[in-house]
């Protein structure tokens, strides 16, 4: 590893350590000054409880932005997961062939069930 890498992740973790904020520092009046750091530099906090990690104060516009990016990612992955099944769709119709099709009376009859458990269950689907 090179020198300069090593000064890098060493930056890193002193970067890190000094955004590591115990739940007490919030009643010893640091509180101004953690957001003023927040607000001025888009500092973000990792806040202590019992010395463990619970949780993470960041601007407004951080978390904004943030929730902003996190749904155009859920967007483009429902797109990408729309068009796979469309692909996947149009690849099973394409060797689509009728004679090899299973009506609903051999589906039914293979799988034990009858068109009265059908309407029986039919009875107790609640839908919301």
């Amino acid at each position: 590893m090179k020198a300069g890498n090593s000064m890098t992740i060493n930056d890193n973790i002193l970067k890190l350590i000094d955004r590591l904020v115990s739940v007490s520092d919030f009643s010893k009046g640091k509180t101004a000054k953690i957001f003023d750091d927040i607000k001025k530099n888009r500092s973000e906090y990792i806040i202590l409880k019992n010395n463990q990690p619970a949780a993470v104060l960041l601007s407004l516009e951080e978390y904004t932005e943030i929730v902003g990016k996190a749904k155009k990612m859920e967007s483009l992955l429902e797109r990408i997961e729309e068009s796979r099944l469309l692909k996947e769709a149009k690849r099973v119709a394409e060797g689509y062939n009728p004679q090899e099709a299973y009506s609903i009376h051999d589906v039914l009859t293979e799988l034990e069930i009858t068109e009265q458990d059908i309407d029986e269950l039919e009875d107790t689907v609640v839908l919301e």
